[in-house]
């Protein structure tokens, strides 16, 4: 027999619901029945049928309800088809609230007697262990160890009340964090009890209650660091955290006294302001952490981010709570009230203001990572306001396209300041994986903007020449050759042409930024060993090679198969090869543009039909045809030129500026320098 049950949490309060009234309203109708029988003489013996079913009904509600919040209040539960909710019945090793009590009741005199001692032992942890997945246990265990006693038993497990030198290493203390991710698995399990399972009203003011006391604050963490917490419940946790960390404010210059320190004498908790406590729960929880970050009445994240000092490297989680909240949902199907990605775009726009200020910078010193994941995921919000120059309140764009660069629908979208982008950048690109995260993005985004682009003018030109030539029947194939290539250059100087030109000048811009902000222009050849500038390089070889990816998917979401295509093998022996081109990063960058234009062009047939050859195809010219040294082609593309040799490279930058080329990749390659330095003129001044 299977141990896994299923209900329709709707279907069945329909029914508990229908019962109530039901038993309520049979006895009436056999008290009726019975007062008419009476008045008509005939005799009754013991009660009616129908009152018996009514009570029936009546004692069989109690168990159906606790069936329905039973498994409301698993953990482990999957949906179905039909709105019904699995659960394995395996895992509930209380059958009833009652079993549950009982090895609650057991469970904790063991802790209190083995803590008391400081003797907690593995065993009693694992028989722990088994009720993770048990409603019944969770809750009672709850209600079994109060607050405040559970957070006394958790400072103490780690060594409370201790002498300093009697209090465990950290490598001694794997039971006790067995313990503590445990009590924190069932707090969570117990938080998402229903109906008569749920926690009592006061649970969490009494959970936050003297949180002041290190120990109380470190027992906290502990407890909200693993669980899987109900919505609400642990929205009112934080803001009760907030509220009191408002009130009183850490003070970090204050001397913190070894006596009350908590956890492992040798190691850190951490940090224990009342916030502190509740960063990782936010992180593991990010719609409670937007609902939490766009409070209208507390603003808390300009409070946490430019007010809040944080002790060691809290401020990560803090920029991993941020992160989470502002990429995990992206949608724009739901009108803002209600979305989610909405408030993701939101908490984006706000927090990479907040990020461009130095002292925001100098409070978050171990958040650059976060914000770069935030950035790529945003990116064609930063392309937008980079390369429009932009001066924008944070906000959220909320028109029906977002993003009308790309085809289909793109997610709500994060309006962001240009100037504030670029001082941003500046301080997040000190870490060159940042850096890698934010220029890959930016290079699958345009490598995606250039191929949809090149795809329709390439759909122009071939519905111009069908139509040319179904108006010339007798039309030779040299006049038809010719005249697809007239059609080709023509439309490359206008319409789609006009557009992909435009494109490439624009995400130039963007890429001027993203190289300044990076300190590339700055180095030159004499520096090439650089980190930063051989990570550029390898970019500037290898974005031609990349994947536009699929219609409508976000950009963002693709960044780290982007980042190990481009960055994955970095090459030591660099300096060795024939094919440096690029003296500065700046030069290295318009190479790439004009890479990625060609190679996209290309891609699409817009340097003409190969089998002619037209004369601006590199088959017009032996010297770079199949079989010649300076072949640069492979499968009817250019190769990213980290896969040339000397002779191909050579032969390759020989037809970029052939002026028959010109014809067609002229205007795009005069708009990314015209893009390169209008970025200059504008972020360059000062």
């Amino acid at each position: 027999m299977s141990p896994m049950v299923g209900i329709n949490p709707a279907l069945m309060t329909q029914l508990i619901n229908g019962m109530k009234r039901a038993s309520t309203t049979i006895p009436d109708v056999g008290l009726q029945v019975e007062r008419a029988l009476t008045s008509l003489d005939i005799p009754l013996w013991g009660p009616t049928p129908l009152r018996a079913i009514g009570h029936q009904m009546s004692d069989q509600i109690p168990a159906l309800q606790g069936r329905l919040d039973l498994i409301l209040a698993t953990p482990d539960r999957k949906s179905g088809k039909g709105g019904t909710l699995w659960a394995n019945e395996s895992d509930w090793l209380s059958k009833s609230p009652a079993e549950g009590a009982a090895s609650a009741k057991t469970l904790a005199g063991k802790l209190r007697e083995q803590i008391k001692d400081h003797t907690l032992d593995a065993r009693t942890v694992a028989d722990i262990e088994r009720h993770k997945n048990d409603p019944y246990f969770a809750l009672a265990l709850a209600k079994e160890i109060p607050p405040r006693e559970l957070k006394a038993l958790i400072a103490r497990t780690y060594g409370a009340g201790l002498a300093q030198s009697e209090r465990p290493n950290q490598r001694d203390v794997r039971t006790q964090d067995r313990l503590a991710t445990m009590l924190s698995r069932i707090l969570g399990a117990a938080s998402r009890g229903v109906g008569s399972m749920k926690l009592p009203a006061d649970y969490a003011d009494r959970l936050v209650e003297d949180i002041e006391n290190p120990q109380n604050a470190f027992a906290v963490k502990k407890l909200l660091q693993d669980g899987d917490f109900d919505h609400t419940f642990l929205l009112t946790v934080v803001r009760k955290l907030y509220d009191k960390d408002v009130a009183h404010p850490p003070d970090p210059s204050l001397p913190r006294d070894p006596w009350t320190k908590p956890g492992p004498k040798d190691v850190s908790p951490g940090d224990l302001s009342p916030m502190g406590t509740a960063l990782a729960a936010l992180a593991h929880h990010p719609a409670v952490a937007q609902d939490f970050f766009t409070d209208a009445q507390r603003r808390p994240l300009a409070y946490l981010m430019r007010k809040h000092a944080w002790d060691g490297d809290a401020d990560s989680d803090l920029g991993w709570a941020i992160q989470e909240a502002s990429t995990e949902f992206r949608d724009h199907d739901l009108p803002p009230g209600g979305s989610r990605g909405y408030k993701s775009a939101l908490i984006a726009s706000w927090a990479v203001r907040f990020w461009s200020d130095p002292k925001v910078q100098a409070n978050l010193p171990h958040t650059r990572a976060h914000l770069g994941t935030v950035l790529a995921q945003y990116t064609g919000d930063v392309h937008r306001a980079t390369q429009a120059f932009s001066e924008e309140p944070p906000g959220v764009l909320t028109r029906e396209d977002p993003d009308r660069n790309l085809r289909g629908l793109e997610p709500y979208g994060a309006r962001f300041d240009a100037k504030g982008l670029q001082k941003t950048m500046r301080w997040a690109f000190d870490d060159t994986d940042v850096f890698q995260t934010v220029a890959a993005a930016h290079g699958l985004y345009s490598a995606k903007m250039l191929d949809e682009l090149a795809d329709k003018t390439a759909a122009e030109v071939d519905a111009d020449f069908a139509a040319w030539r179904k108006s010339h029947p007798e039309a030779t194939r040299e006049q038809l050759d010719t005249q697809r290539q007239d059609i080709l250059e023509e439309r490359m100087s206008r319409s789609g042409g006009a557009a992909f030109a435009w494109a490439a000048g624009g995400l130039s811009r963007t890429t001027w930024v993203i190289t300044d902000a990076a300190n590339i222009a700055a180095i030159d050849k004499a520096k090439a060993d650089d980190a930063r500038f051989a990570a550029f390089k390898e970019m500037a070889e290898k974005v031609a090679g990349l994947a536009p990816g699929p219609q409508g998917k976000v950009v963002g979401l693709m960044v780290d198969k982007a980042k190990e295509a481009i960055f994955g093998k970095i090459k030591s022996d660099r300096e060795n090869k024939a094919r440096e081109g690029a003296d500065t990063g700046l030069k290295a960058a318009q190479d790439m543009f004009t890479d990625l234009a060609a190679a996209t062009m290309m891609r699409h047939g817009l340097f003409g039909d190969p089998a002619v050859p037209a004369k601006t195809h590199p088959y017009h010219h032996k010297d770079f045809s199949p079989g010649a040294d300076g072949h640069f082609m492979r499968d009817g593309h250019i190769l990213p030129r980290d896969e040339m040799n000397s002779d191909q490279l050579e032969a390759y930058k020989e037809w970029l500026g052939l002026s028959d080329v010109g014809r067609v990749l002229g205007r795009p390659g005069d708009a990314i320098r015209d893009g390169f330095n209008d970025s200059g003129n504008y972020y360059g001044r000062g």
